[in-house]
């Protein structure tokens, strides 16, 4: 039999918005449950909420007993692995092929060898009818394929739970009907606990055996197939008959408003047209059944409920749900602050998982020599002048004070600890950096980054670390090269264009400097490095929905990076003059 998922006292909220409260019911072992309702009713985030990827304000989601509110993550990961979960889109990996695709959670959770990986993957490639397509990459084949790759590949491991999210997305109306018979398939075959967010009204009488509702906030109703169908409620009756008129409008500010109760007699505020009992379902559809005559044991424990009177089916109080339950938009420092909070997590997270295995030694290689192909050049073109600006600045400065002689020292001084590092890292931020959330921030807006967290892998030691050790390694091998480039630039401009003694120069940096000296230059590139892969990695994973919500990130990461550059520079910088004294001093 399959998982157990109770939820009790659910609520969430985006901003003012809540989304839905005080949401309470149990999805029947075994059993198959389609939760419908309007647009923006917030079906997508509940699901997401049940496999701990959205955190609700208030209420408990017990998997098998295990509240994934409160479980730590490390622990969500672990119980992320008895799911199976097909998103909207498929969320597939585009850089994997769609049999890499499928053959993903089993390489990494199973001991399974190649041979039988490849038997269990092509026996669900041929479940969804995608043989012959597997060598094909996810941006080469139709929405309606990569529909059916996830489908393949949430099913991959039989998982004890099963969430799919609008499965008729990107079907036609035939390959709708097979996706639902082939639900029920796999769930004679399996037993698996079954929870389908859908808009399809034909899925939803034929396919479920249980339904429940969201809408304007709540659960109205959920409870048996049998009951739900049957009911005259005028929101469930009017949305399963598909009629304009009626309490739900074209939007939520259409809708009826709660405060004028609606009564079962069909009447509901502002509208003169009686809304009867007659759009309730006279007769009850026919559910699916498995074509290949196998028996669904979770059928017979539902009729067993039904008759027994076990099942009852639950109708929300119109009452209970006109409060107002908007909540207090937190001010812009609170939210500044608490993004702050949630990068500095996300550094110590990086930090933890950079000492873990699986290390992705392959990954880090691939990002590192990504980051410097993009940056090396930039960074030394800007050395060049960079070194030059310094050297005739201090060249005039010094020559006025007479100590002509001190050029080569405060000139390479300045160069090494402070110029190098922070213009290797503000390349590294504008280049690699912005490369980098782009890429994490595409690959959440398709969900894959979810898909990950549902397949039981951190997206943290998967993702963020590469990146991050990739950035920290490329801006210390940058920043000695940019010093060199840097004080090679100063030399030349000095010595030519100032008429600066050769010997001089390099012989007074020599005579003031010290091995400290240097490594404060290494050490702030390490420290920068690390806050610039931090900070792209932060702002990808946040990003908002849609390419502006990507394109916003980016600017956003290259941003916050400079201005954090600049302070950590002046601390680091004011603790080391204050820790370490001057040479001769």
């Amino acid at each position: 039999m399959g998982g157990s998922v109770e939820v009790f006292g659910l609520s969430k909220t985006y901003g003012r918005q809540n989304i839905w409260h005080d949401v309470t019911l149990t999805l029947p072992p075994g059993e198959i449950t389609a939760m419908m309702g309007p647009s923006g009713t917030g079906k997508s985030v509940f699901l997401k909420s049940i496999i701990g990827l959205t955190d609700p304000e208030e209420g408990q989601i017990l998997i098998d007993g295990i509240d994934m509110v409160s479980a730590r993550e490390s622990h969500r990961l672990e119980l992320r692995k008895k799911f199976g979960v097909l998103f909207q889109d498929g969320a597939l990996f585009g850089s994997l092929p769609v049999y890499d695709n499928v053959a993903f959670p089993l390489r990494e959770h199973t001991n399974l060898k190649e041979h039988q990986v490849r038997n269990l993957v092509m026996e669900k490639l041929e479940m969804v009818g995608l043989v012959g397509q597997e060598h094909k990459l996810p941006g080469e084949i139709s929405g309606g394929m990569k529909k059916r790759a996830g489908l393949a590949r949430s099913l991959v491991t039989d998982p004890e739970i099963i969430l799919i999210d609008e499965p008729d997305s990107g079907l036609d109306p035939v390959r709708t009907s097979n996706l639902a018979q082939l639900l029920i398939e796999v769930n004679a075959a399996t037993d698996a606990t079954m929870l389908v967010v859908t808009h399809n009204i034909e899925l939803a009488r034929t396919l479920p055996d249980n339904l429940g509702m969201l809408y304007r906030r709540e659960l109205v109703m959920f409870g048996p197939r049998e009951d739900f169908l049957m009911t005259d409620h005028p929101v469930v009756s009017q949305f399963m008959s598909g009629d304009p008129d009626g309490p739900i409008g074209m939007s939520e500010e259409a809708d009826h408003k709660r405060n004028d109760p609606i009564d079962y007699d069909g009447t509901y505020p502002g509208s003169t047209t009686i809304h009867t009992g007659a759009r309730a379902i006279e007769v009850l559809p026919r559910q699916l059944a498995p074509r290949s005559g196998a028996v669904r044991a979770s059928a017979e424990r539902h009729r067993q409920r039904v008759t027994s009177g076990a099942a009852s089916l639950y109708v929300a109080d119109d009452e209970e749900s006109d409060r107002d339950r908007s909540i207090a938009k937190p001010i812009l420092p609170a939210r500044a602050l608490d993004s702050v909070g949630h990068l500095f997590a996300l550094g110590l997270d990086t930090l933890r998982a950079a000492f873990r295995r699986p290390f992705s030694a392959k990954e880090t290689l691939q990002q590192f020599w990504f980051v410097v192909s993009v940056s090396w050049v930039p960074a030394v073109l800007i050395s060049i002048p960079l070194g030059a600006v310094i050297a005739l600045q201090l060249g005039t400065l010094t020559k006025q004070i007479g100590a002509q002689s001190m050029t080569g020292a405060a000139s390479v001084l300045a160069v090494v600890q402070q110029a190098a590092p922070m213009v290797t890292t503000l390349v590294i931020a504008g280049a690699g950096g912005a490369a980098i959330c782009a890429e994490i921030g595409s690959r959440k807006i398709r969900d894959e980054i979810d898909a990950m967290k549902v397949m039981g892998l951190d997206p943290v030691q998967r993702i963020v670390v590469p990146r991050v050790v990739a950035c920290v390694v490329a801006a210390v091998l940058l920043n000695g090269l940019v010093s060199v480039v840097g004080v090679l630039g100063g030399y030349f401009f000095n010595v030519v264009l100032q008429g600066g003694t050769p010997g001089a120069y390099l012989s007074s940096f020599t005579a003031l400097a010290q091995i400290s000296d240097l490594w404060i230059g290494e050490i702030k590139a390490i420290v920068f490095g690390f806050l610039a892969g931090v900070v792209a990695s932060y702002r990808g994973l946040n990003t908002a929905p849609g390419p502006k919500g990507v394109g916003d990130s980016v600017n956003q990461s290259v941003v916050i990076t400079f201005l954090l550059l600049f302070f950590v520079n002046f601390v680091l910088t004011a603790l080391y003059l204050t820790i370490v004294p001057m040479k001769g001093a």
